[in-house]
């Protein structure tokens, strides 16, 4: 009796204990810095051609590089398709600690990842082929382009690979192994380009053959490196399987959609500039792909940053935990989009500059300054991409990305014909603005969804705490679950549970710092107890160094419950107890 009134008494002096997101900050910053020189890495690759060729053969060269640019993503859709998939898939898994159907999700991914392969080196012929004599270009500048196709065509498929390879060593957590093969892959290519551009006299064409060399550099270490130091592709006795298949590519139709609208954009857009601007619009387009691409650079290191914790949050059903990693991200996302937008708004100038266009053409600074006025929204738009794929809110997310894309052909078919020209990249901005809106309406929506949809009778507890907040929390628990009526023995359990993991996880780490994200599920008849800390690992395997970090601390929680699963990923111990 006397220890119930103490708890109510305490009711209020631990309400410090509600989610705060700590830990998953942590995460992100943790893993943005790595992410942020891989995908600098990754611009090099994509823009030193651009830059290059501008630079040592001329505007007409850049044109040329950026006018096949509408073929290169089109050819990326497959890549998009499995490598976001699978990314998904395994790391929902993961959250899941579901190993047997780990093990088949990596064994249906080899598969498809040699199959993809394969039908992505036949169908870009025609492809390519299509695009690129629809466009109706001159004698000369159609040289140019298939000059500078043929090195990037042949690369297709080890960049394929490659996109994959990347993805799996994200989930994983292994940031700075991205970070080395990107700066790998973007250095060889740029000294490539530099010496067959330059010394070789190989023109665009020696642009291609650079970025193709850096592309098999960078498939056959990635792979050296996942095979010799990773178990991604270990999958036991399982086999593939076809609902894996699907559920793999279903994953990845949201990205995919994103990727094919963008193809089509490009393409169409590209269409438009060159009836308004003539062939000199490519070197407009060029500068404007260069800066778009150095935001994407920010926006992909923070999805990069975010994903790995997103899908571990979703396979655990943690929806609190994953929208408060959403708006994490977003809230950077803004922070550096928008300073990068600042940027090109006050110097545009200075990205021509950099592509050796010194004649700037009529109109050029103005499209520019038009164009990037969409940035930020492409930020948060990325971001609420890869929040309803983890949800699983596949037809959502796939309408609205092809919906709200086509209208950007739409406004700048629009713009172009009542406008000066200059005014249709502002095309780009309402057709973001449409995907934003429906996008944050849908999250609205998603929000209301969880609070009808949860089991009846269903109490749901989040917490974050420090090692030396254990018995406040623990205490907490009890009198939370003392006033809501809560079965008395499973918030017990579940409470001296916590309190034992606390402790371990200070003991193990000889610190205060480790930050402790608990949630906790009360049913009637049964509780859930899911516990994530970043400290050290309880257990790696069976040898006798590892098992000495086991303590009774972790024994007693055993026996505590009737299962407990444990995995350590991302650098995190992630466990799960059950109480019937």
């Amino acid at each position: 009796m006397e220890e119930n009134q103490e708890l109510e008494k305490n009711t209020h002096a631990e309400s410090s204990f509600t989610f705060s997101g700590e830990l998953t900050k942590k995460k992100m910053v943790s893993y943005f810095p790595a992410m942020l020189v891989t995908y600098l890495s990754t611009l090099l690759l994509i823009t030193v051609d651009g830059l290059v060729v501008s630079n040592m053969c001329g505007a007409s060269a850049l044109s040329s590089v950026n006018i096949f640019q509408p073929a290169t993503i089109f050819i990326g859709i497959i890549s998009m398709l499995v490598s976001a998939g699978a990314a998904t898939r395994l790391s929902s898994v993961m959250g899941k600690i579901d190993i047997t159907q780990l093990l088949q999700t990596r064994a249906t991914l080899k598969i498809i990842m040699i199959v993809a392969a394969i039908f992505v080196t036949i169908i870009q012929i025609p492809i390519v082929y299509i695009i690129i004599d629809s466009y109706h270009l001159s004698p000369e500048m159609n040289s140019l382009v298939w000059n500078y196709a043929i090195g990037i065509m042949i690369a297709s498929p080890f960049g394929f690979i490659s996109t994959i390879g990347v993805l799996q060593l994200q989930i994983i957590g292994k940031m700075r192994v991205l970070m080395g093969l990107a700066a790998l892959e973007g250095g060889v290519n740029l000294v490539l380009d530099l010496l067959f551009v330059g010394p070789m006299n190989m023109g665009v064409a020696g642009a291609g053959y650079g970025t193709l060399a850096a592309n098999v550099v960078r498939c056959t270490t990635t792979l050296i490196y996942l095979i010799k130091k990773t178990d991604v592709f270990y999958c036991g006795q399982e086999k593939a399987s076809m609902r894996e298949v699907w559920a793999i590519i279903q994953r990845g139709i949201p990205d995919a959609a994103h990727s094919l609208m963008n193809a089509i954009q490009n393409y169409a857009i590209m269409y438009i500039i060159l009836s308004s601007f003539g062939e000199i619009g490519g070197a407009i387009k060029g500068v404007c792909s260069f800066t778009v691409s150095i935001a994407t650079v920010f926006i992909n290191s923070i999805v990069g940053s975010v994903r790995p914790m997103c899908g571990l949050f979703s396979g655990a059903e943690n929806h609190k935990g994953l929208g408060v990693l959403m708006w994490q991200g977003i809230f950077v996302s803004i922070i550096l989009t928008g300073g990068f937008l600042a940027v090109v708004e006050l110097f545009p100038s200075l990205f021509y500059s950099l592509h050796g266009v010194t004649d700037i053409p009529n109109g050029g600074i103005m499209s520019l300054r038009l164009y990037a006025s969409y940035f930020v929204f492409l930020g948060i738009n990325s971001l609420f991409r890869l929040y309803f794929s983890n949800r699983k809110i596949i037809k959502f997310t796939t309408t609205v990305t092809i919906i709200g894309s086509g209208s950007l052909l739409l406004f700048a078919v629009i713009f172009s014909n009542t406008l000066p020209p200059v005014y249709l990249w502002l095309s780009y901005l309402a057709s973001e603005t449409i995907i934003i809106i429906a996008n944050v309406i849908r999250y609205i929506m998603v929000i209301k969804n969880d609070k009808n949809s949860r089991a009846e009778n269903e109490i749901d507890l989040y917490l974050t705490i420090t090692p030396k907040e254990a018995i406040e929390a623990s205490r907490h628990i009890r009198s939370y679950a003392s006033e809501h009526n809560i079965n008395r023995k499973h918030a017990f359990r579940a409470a001296l549970c916590v309190e034992e993991m606390t402790a371990y996880a200070k003991n193990t780490h000889k610190s205060d710092t480790v930050d402790i994200q608990v949630m906790i599920r009360f049913f009637p008849d049964k509780a859930i107890l899911m516990i994530i800390d970043d400290g050290k690992c309880i257990y790696l395997d069976n040898e006798k160094a590892n098992q000495k970090i086991v303590t009774s601390n972790y024994g007693l929680l055993k026996k505590l419950s009737d299962t407990v699963e444990y995995q350590y990923v991302l650098d995190l111990n992630y466990t799960v107890c059950k109480y019937a």
